[in-house]
């Protein structure tokens, strides 16, 4: 239950303080402060204004692109379009004449990769936004990105560093809100302390989660008393507190305090608009009120889908397993299961996207050069600034030629799997043609038999002893030998013997008249391998074909299902195709599926 809080507060940020742009419009509507004010409530008429003001030339292209973007993101909530419109504003050549509005832009845009799950992208506009706000001296620009970067860290799980960097956000904001009480400051106090109780709460440190809230009541009253806040702000605020509490008393057993906040959130105004009712949900989930939960899901993953890409971390943690707990508490295992194959498909398809390396490696190359900043401001000494710099350039190149070098090697890697994959695939092809040869060759030679016994030509029945001899050696293997071989290869797979665990050579041997000096030479004759490590190939050969037939199943139960134990499965997979199990699942997504042959509809 933790990620539905987390959501419930990440999704509410808002970006309401671009600095006023000033313009020579007849009227002032046309203003950046005006469609400033009404982007949270009246979005579809700031943008109606935008596209007359851009058509009057009421405002310079930078603006416009800046005021659509602060629009989409806190009026519409459509991040993806709001950072489209943000990137053109980032690149006018215009955006670095205005510093302030720059940063704010910058730091909007960190929030809007956050929540496409773009985490790599969001570090990069931090490390930027901070140098910004050092320069410009935004304490509060520099609280929010602290909080964004924590946020990025959070979904990375490195929990240490995310609290670091909440608590640095906080000690700004709670200097700032003494020292300028207004809207803001207090709203993005309020904002990082949010984050810092929901951390709190995933490390199950309830008491230190349960002690802050005297400290959240002081900043939501901030809130309710500042003139300049938005209408329904303060209630926005209340209900995602109201919301996290609630769900820490039920997590406690204190069920009537967790009933009293329930009813509280119900009767907040602002979780009964549209944008507000998810956050019901997870006080719904922890009082078992299971299909009014799950009748608010369906709302809100309606409108993510259509607002923002629901390909990400958040998506599956928050949304998804809301969803699946909903459906698990009203026992309704069939939904459960569908919910629980769509946040493994989901999950796939993001370990493929995600860069957390490039995040990590950026956020170190930030906190290097934070602390070369550092020691030039001890020393007050350009010296020893430019030393220092001269120093990083030999470093970030090395840096660089590191990087180039572990993504070429991945790449390398990739292609060779890729390869690899297209070569099982086609040997898998080819042995089920070759097993359908082998069936019409046996079909043939059956013929040929009957054909034979009609005419009353005998014919030596193949791998029994000539006449007269009865002692156990080694005979040169022939050609009849390699026809019971066959028969004995096409028997194994039409009938999946190599599945029953029961299954020995005693019984092939007495099932196809094998005397025992022969039988191991057949097998290294024909089948260029051992009778064990031609089973284990036959099963190996079965888990490639279920890989492909059951994309959904683990790779636990394709070893289960083809007769093998995972240790054996994973070494002797590696062993025959130089690739893990896991290697290959991932490079069947790009390549067609083999064409298979079903053996067990195929007869004599």
């Amino acid at each position: 239950m933790i990620y539905a809080c987390t959501a419930a507060l990440l999704l509410c940020s808002c970006r309401t303080d671009l600095p006023d742009a000033a313009t020579d419009g007849p009227d002032s509507l046309y203003t950046a402060a005006h469609i400033e004010e009404i982007a949270l409530d009246q979005p579809e008429e700031a943008l109606a204004l935008l596209d007359e003001a851009e058509e009057k030339r009421l405002l310079s292209p930078f603006d416009i692109s800046d005021l659509r973007c602060l629009v989409y993101h806190n009026g519409l909530s459509h991040y993806r379009t709001a950072y489209t419109h943000a990137l053109k504003a980032y690149n006018d050549p215009e955006a670095r004449n205005h510093p302030e509005k720059f940063l704010s832009l910058v730091t909007t845009m960190a929030e809007e990769c956050h929540y496409n799950g773009d985490y790599a992208g969001s570090v990069r506009y931090c490390t930027e936004g901070l140098e910004l706000a050092q320069q410009t001296g935004d304490r509060t620009a520099e609280a929010s990105l602290h909080v964004t970067w924590g946020l990025n860290l959070l979904e990375m799980e490195q929990y240490d560093e995310a609290f670091r960097h909440i608590d640095l956000a906080v000690g700004i904001l709670d200097g700032e809100a003494r020292r300028d009480p207004c809207y803001r400051t207090w709203d993005e106090l309020f904002y990082a302390l949010g984050m810092k109780l929901n951390l709190l709460w995933k490390k199950d440190r309830y008491d230190e989660a349960l002690a802050m809230r005297p400290r959240m009541e002081e900043a939501l009253h901030g809130l309710e008393l500042s003139e300049d806040a938005p209408d329904g702000i303060a209630d926005m605020r209340r209900a995602e507190m109201d919301v996290c509490y609630c769900c820490i008393a039920y997590t406690l057993g204190d069920n009537a305090e967790g009933d009293s906040l329930c009813r509280r959130v119900e009767a907040n105004p602002y979780t009964s608009t549209p944008d507000g009712e998810y956050l019901r949900i997870p006080c719904l989930l922890m009082a078992g009120r299971y299909d009014e939960a799950l009748h608010y899901i369906r709302r809100e993953k309606q409108l993510l889908q259509e607002t923002t890409d629901t390909v990400n971390w958040d998506y599956i943690g928050s949304h998804l397993q809301m969803e699946l707990e909903a459906w698990q508490g009203k026992g309704d295992w069939k939904q459960a299961s569908r919910v629980q194959s769509g946040m493994m498909a989901l999950t796939d398809t993001l370990r493929q996207r995600e860069r957390q390396e490039d995040a990590l490696e950026l956020a170190e190359i930030y906190r290097s050069n934070e602390k070369d900043r550092e020691i030039a401001r001890q020393e007050e000494s350009l010296r020893r600034l430019h030393i220092i710099l001269a120093l990083m350039v030999p470093v970030l190149a090395l840096l660089i030629l590191y990087i180039r070098n572990i993504l070429k090697a991945g790449s390398i890697v990739r292609r060779k799997n890729e390869a690899m994959v297209k070569t099982i695939d086609e040997l898998m092809a080819r042995k089920d043609e070759l097993f359908g040869l082998q069936e019409e060759n046996l079909r043939l030679r059956g013929e040929l038999q009957h054909l034979q016994a009609e005419e009353g030509t005998p014919e030596e029945e193949p791998g029994h002893p000539g006449d007269g001899d009865d002692t156990p050696t080694v005979r040169t293997l022939t050609n009849g030998d390699r026809a019971l071989f066959e028969r004995m290869h096409h028997e194994i797979l039409r009938n999946r013997l190599y599945l029953r665990a029961d299954f020995n050579k005693k019984e092939l041997m007495k099932e196809f008249h094998i005397p025992a000096n022969k039988f191991a030479p057949l097998f290294r004759e024909f089948a260029g391998c051992s009778f064990t490590q031609y089973i284990q190939d036959c099963r190996l050969d079965h888990a490639v074909r279920l890989m492909r037939e059951q994309p959904q199943w683990t790779l636990d139960a394709i070893a289960k299902e083809a007769g093998m134990s995972n240790g054996a499965f994973y070494s002797q997979f590696q062993k025959k195709y130089g690739m893990k199990p896991s290697d290959y699942r991932r490079g069947m997504q790009i390549t067609p599926p083999i064409k298979n042959i079903d053996t067990q509809s195929i007869t004599h």
